[in-house]
């Protein structure tokens, strides 16, 4: 449409990603095999989990897919923070989701 605004820098041009990924631009991801963890707390309470840590849970081959065996964590937070604490941030979130993993019965 020829109403719609886009932003522009009249040196850097278009911007053309999603704005969380402006700054760093980082998102790394693990893709992590948890069936016991979902079958007990479901994808959501893997997600609230991931949240409460600055991470975010996504579905089995990434965003918006199913879960079926496995989730992929990412770092939640791209604005403001350098890259080594966003790293960190998944690595601790997924180092605490496989431990709740391996003290996983299903009942």
């Amino acid at each position: 449409k020829r109403d719609e605004v886009y932003m522009s820098h009249p040196v850097l041009g278009m911007i053309t990603c999603c704005p969380t990924n402006i700054g760093t631009g980082m998102r790394g991801s693990v893709h992590i095999i948890i069936p016991k963890l979902i079958a007990k707390i479901g994808f959501e309470g893997i997600d609230k989990v991931a949240r409460s840590m600055n991470c975010q849970a996504r579905g089995s081959t990434g965003e918006h897919s199913e879960v079926i065996d496995r989730v992929d964590i990412s770092n939640w937070r791209r604005l403001g923070h350098p890259e080594y604490n966003l790293v960190e941030d998944m690595i601790k979130c997924v180092n605490v989701i496989s431990q709740m993993e391996d003290l996983s019965t299903v009942k």
